[in-house]
């Protein structure tokens, strides 16, 4: 799922940077590291890593210095913190958590321990590092004149950047689209492709469209029109398991619906969609 996702790591001792970078790299992360903070605060303003794992005791700095540091940037405002510290001294752990730590880890640490406290950390970044989304300022629409897929199909040949917010009845989400690339999603607690996948299977509710709002993490990696497969085996694999009325399924994909449905104007007029499909 964190596949090229950036990732800084900061210490002292060679022998631990080396196994915290080989172990990174291993699992599919980008490593980039540093001995000490002056440094480590360099490579934070160029490459904005998605996170940053730092010893809390560095020969020039605090990790807790290097972390107001970086934070103070608007490079790295927003980028987390894992603290690795001493085994004895909760002081000092208690401290980092105060001082807007993510998580903090007793050195010597269990290499499957980081791994999962950095994949939580991720997930947690990934779902709460999008700016807030006010459906006043969205063009809206319902479900059941545009489909998820549909509109999806749409972003991707217009090249657009945007986010869709869901609202179906059992599960909310958004979805974001770089230059018509869909790079992340979040559903509930999904994120990511079983998000996408989630979220291609509502039929019914409704939708807003945030032109021009960007994604600060990509955790999709597939094709859309992988996805769109998958999701439409899906869906024949539970029409196969459960009966359903003809008028209950869902319409075919495609753009054969009324121009004039709500939400599907305002697209029209915003150059989301630039010209209508024909039956």
């Amino acid at each position: 799922m964190f596949v090229n996702r950036e990732i800084l790591i900061v210490d002292s001792d060679v022998n631990a940077l080396r196994v915290l970078k080989n172990m990174l790299i291993e699992s599919g992360f980008i490593v980039h590291f540093a001995c000490d903070g002056d440094l480590a605060l360099r490579l934070a303003i160029r490459h904005q890593p998605d996170l940053i794992v730092c010893d809390a005791c560095l020969p020039d700095m605090e990790g807790r210095e290097l972390m107001a540091r970086v934070h103070q940037r608007p490079e790295g405002s927003g980028v987390p913190f894992i603290l690795l510290t001493p085994a004895t001294d909760v002081r000092l752990k208690v401290a980092a958590l105060e001082a807007g730590a993510e998580d903090c880890l007793e050195k010597p640490f269990d290499e499957t321990e980081l791994t999962a406290r950095i994949h939580v950390v991720l997930r947690r970044s990934a779902k709460t590092c999008q700016r807030p989304l006010k459906p006043d300022e969205a063009i809206r629409g319902k479900l059941v004149d545009l489909s998820l897929i549909d509109l999806a199909q749409l972003f991707h040949m217009g090249r657009k950047t945007a986010v869709i917010q869901v609202e179906g009845a059992q599960t909310q989400g958004q979805i974001y689209f770089e230059a018509g690339e869909l790079v992340h999603a979040v559903a509930g607690t999904h994120i990511g492709r079983d998000a996408i996948l989630k979220l291609f299977a509502i039929h019914e509710g409704i939708f807003f469209v945030h032109l021009n709002v960007g994604s600060k993490v990509r955790t999709i990696y597939d094709t859309l029109t992988k996805l769109i497969m998958e999701s439409a085996c899906r869906l024949d694999e539970s029409a196969e398991q459960t009966p359903v009325a003809p008028e209950k399924i869902p319409k075919a994909i495609g753009l054969n619906r009324s121009p004039f449905s709500e939400g599907i104007k305002e697209l029209f007029e915003k150059g989301v969609i630039e010209q209508f499909g024909k039956p």
